[in-house]
């Protein structure tokens, strides 16, 4: 049995986001809002129960992708309340024996370091009911925290069930709570919805703990942002740029040399290990990973883009779901598209634009190309303004070009098509048939023009 079993609470539409798509599916520094919060129980061996219920094929797809995690789903039709949410999990609950973390699906800003020490905390203490606290200034809107004059919880009172006095608390529920499993199944059979808004708190269980006579611990965080919701746009924007930060200073820490942290955007699954030097205005997204001792230039955009060590990325780059090998040199104003494998050693110059091309050690696109569906051998040279003509206007070719080949400048490669080993081909040729080793080509379209083997 997993140590500890967790519910993340994910039902609600969020109308408030003013979208179609359910607010735990929107991004938060390129990740899902719910991802989130599922990474902050790395450090546990959790089953975890997400309680699912506005577009929840959705919520179950997306989260279907993460491996590794022991997901299970339920389902709330109807939106009555959090201990409503959370009754739903009722039998995973009823058959675990030990501590139950609920989490919100839409706190993207919990830390993982927070979360471990909390449900640490909640053992090393022998409490049967833990409480994630916050501080603020502001707590309208919040549920207050009631303590009685030695201190120890009493209440959680929503904002719209509190009196005067208790809206004056500034101590507030972050909505997150370890409780152990027999304590919260009691509970749950205990339900009522005897408040102003008719629903089933979660909160209730405060009171139903302490009636009961039960240990009841609160743990304050340091940093309430943690607790932020995401009810909101203008809420996402402001996740957003705490979460940013969050991630340039870890990059720092690493010995990541960030030139301008306020114009560099990071997103919170990029790898990138020290010494790499990243210029303005530039954007790692998705899982992209960098290796050492590479600098990324002013303005370029990499998204799930593996860069060796020792790589050069030139100004106005874009680099998607493909691989930049060692002591290559890419850019400026480069594209290059999916599927796109650049070896060591070779040199892609400005306005290339690859898709789906292989590009081997040592070879260069100095400038001006398309190359598409392409295979580029070992030390070969494509000349300036050389087209891979790969599209027929029905289907997509390939073309293959063997090692040390030299292509003339402006050439056209209609494929399907293969250039042999030293091959070339004289400027502005068109070239519809295959080509042999040893061979220069010339002319639209293009004839050889001498054979090496006739020399000898």
């Amino acid at each position: 049995m997993a140590e500890l079993l967790s519910i993340i609470l994910a039902a609600g539409k969020g109308t408030r986001m003013k979208s179609d798509k359910i607010k735990v599916l929107h991004k938060v520094a390129g990740k899902e809002i719910i991802k989130h919060v599922i990474a902050t129980l790395d450090d546990f061996e959790s089953q975890i129960v997400n309680v699912i219920g506005y577009q929840k094929e959705n919520v179950k797809k997306e989260l279907q992708k993460l491996a590794n995690k022991n997901l299970e789903f339920v389902v709330q039709t109807k939106q009555l309340g959090t201990g409503h949410a959370v009754k739903q999990a009722e039998e995973y609950i009823g058959s675990h024996s030990g501590p139950v973390l609920i989490l919100y699906g839409d706190t993207p800003l919990l830390r993982k370091e927070s979360i471990s020490d909390f449900v640490k905390k909640h053992k090393k203490r022998g409490s049967d009911l833990s409480v994630l606290t916050a501080q603020v200034s502001d707590p309208s809107g919040y549920g207050r925290i009631v303590k009685d004059k030695f201190g120890n919880l009493t209440a959680i009172v929503e904002e719209k069930d509190a009196e005067a006095e208790q809206k004056k608390i500034k101590e507030i529920n972050s909505g997150v709570y370890c409780v152990n499993s027999k304590l919260l199944s009691s509970f749950l059979k205990n339900l009522d919805n005897d408040n102003a808004q008719q629903e089933y708190y979660l909160t209730d269980i405060i009171s139903y703990s302490v009636k009961k006579g039960k240990n009841i611990n609160t743990y304050k965080l340091s940093d309430s942002n943690e607790i932020i919701g995401i009810n909101t746009r203008r809420q996402q924007a402001e996740a957003e740029k705490i979460l940013r930060q969050r991630i340039i200073d870890k990059h720092l820490d690493n010995g990541v040399t960030i030139i301008d942290p306020n114009t560099t955007y990071i997103d919170a699954e990029v790898e990138i290990e020290k010494d790499v030097i990243i210029y303005p205005f530039n954007y790692l997204e998705a899982e992209t990973k960098i290796a050492k001792n590479t600098v990324i230039n002013p303005h370029c955009r990499l998204k799930n883009a593996e860069i060796a060590a020792d790589v050069e990325i030139l100004s106005n780059t874009v680099i998607k779901n493909s691989t930049i090998g060692q002591n290559t040199r890419v850019g400026p104003f480069a594209y290059i598209r999916p599927g796109s494998k650049v070896s060591d050693n070779c040199k892609i110059g400005d306005f290339v634009e690859l898709k789906k091309a292989e590009v081997k050690s040592g070879a260069k696109v100095p400038h001006l190309c398309y190359a598409g569906d392409a295979e580029i051998g070992e030390r070969t040279n494509i000349g300036a303004g050389t087209i891979f003509a790969n599209y027929d206007g029905v289907n997509k070719h390939k073309t293959v070009i063997g090692k040390d080949v030299f292509i003339g400048s402006d050439s056209i490669l209609i494929a399907p098509l293969k250039i042999g080993d030293n091959a070339k081909t004289a400027a502005a040729s068109v070239v519809t048939k295959d080509i042999s080793a040893n061979t220069t080509v010339m002319g639209m379209p293009a004839r050889v023009y001498k054979d090496k083997k006739e020399d000898k």
